[in-house]
């Protein structure tokens, strides 16, 4: 399995705007629109070696502003060796590749995490459609 096919085994997808949360559940509309906006985005995209981690209160206190997309697990999954259960973004629309957090129930969001570098595009289609949604 590639990287970028894990967001399609998501339950629910949580978006974030300047600290208000709403979350899409699989079936409904908004969880469709943002799946397909995020499967365009991705779909020429490749995963390399992520530079950061995640350290939990840091990035609890970077969700309280600006644009995130967090895919919701039911259960704990696994990538390179890597578990997750749920799966964090922040959205900016000039961004050409992205750190993506891990999350687990024992550490919150520490750790190691992937990273995305998209091919000849950038976040600002994406951004555009969780603008287009209402919550």
């Amino acid at each position: 399995m590639q990287f970028t096919q894990i967001f399609d085994n998501s339950v629910s997808v949580m978006v974030y705007r300047d600290g208000s949360s709403h979350e899409f559940y699989k079936g409904e509309e908004g969880y469709a629109k943002i799946l397909n906006g995020w499967n365009e985005l991705v779909c020429d995209a490749y995963d390399m070696p992520a530079f950061g981690v995640s350290l939990d209160e840091l990035t609890r206190q970077e969700m309280k502003s600006g644009n995130w997309v967090e895919f919701v697990y039911d259960g704990r999954c696994e990538f390179n060796e890597m578990p997750f259960e749920k799966l964090l973004v922040k959205v900016e629309e000039d961004y050409a590749g992205f750190n993506i957090i891990r999350y687990l129930s024992e550490g919150g969001y520490c750790g190691r995490c992937f990273y995305l570098q998209l091919n000849d595009k950038t976040m600002s289609q994406f951004d555009n459609v969780l603008k287009d949604i209402q919550f």
